[in-house]
């Protein structure tokens, strides 16, 4: 019985630690965040629809017509989803959970980056370049989106 009693007062202490640690990290990426809520707020007041999505780390979820407009007239391409802190931007039509993981690995990033992240992304996608590789498909944090995206 005592062990059962430890294990449950256990399991509260790490919950409680997850949680301090998820708070933190939404802390640390918020001016990352407030960016992607002024990105989102007319994606979602022109007839968009948003959801909150529990996972491992928190996050908004937005999609609607203006947003489905921005993500296939991104500077550097078309896109079906784009994490902006603890904001993803999806397309109404085609989001699949293997996109969604992706996006939600670059929610994490940003959580544990911060406001240093975009400038580290840059960063990686400059290296690749360096090396002869592509930018974004040899970027580091690319490359950790689509090794969740398999391990999902």
């Amino acid at each position: 019985m005592r062990l059962h009693h430890d294990r449950r007062r256990n399991d509260r202490k790490i919950e409680k630690q997850n949680t301090i640690l998820t708070l933190m990290g939404m802390l640390w990426a918020l001016p990352l965040t407030i960016l992607g809520l002024i990105l989102a707020f007319p994606v979602w007041i022109a007839r968009g629809k948003a959801y909150a999505v529990k996972e491992s780390t928190p996050a908004l979820l937005v999609r609607g017509p203006v947003g489905d407009w921005l993500l296939a007239h991104h500077p550097f391409g078309p896109m079906t989803a784009m994490a902006i802190g603890h904001v993803v931007l999806a397309e109404r039509k085609g989001l699949s959970r293997t996109t969604l993981v992706h996006e939600l690995a670059h929610v994490k990033q940003a959580a544990r980056w911060g406001i240093v992240f975009p400038f580290a992304y840059i960063a990686s996608s400059v290296w690749a370049l360096l090396r002869g590789q592509d930018a974004y498909w040899n970027n580091a944090f690319e490359v950790a989106a689509r090794d969740a995206e398999r391990r999902a």
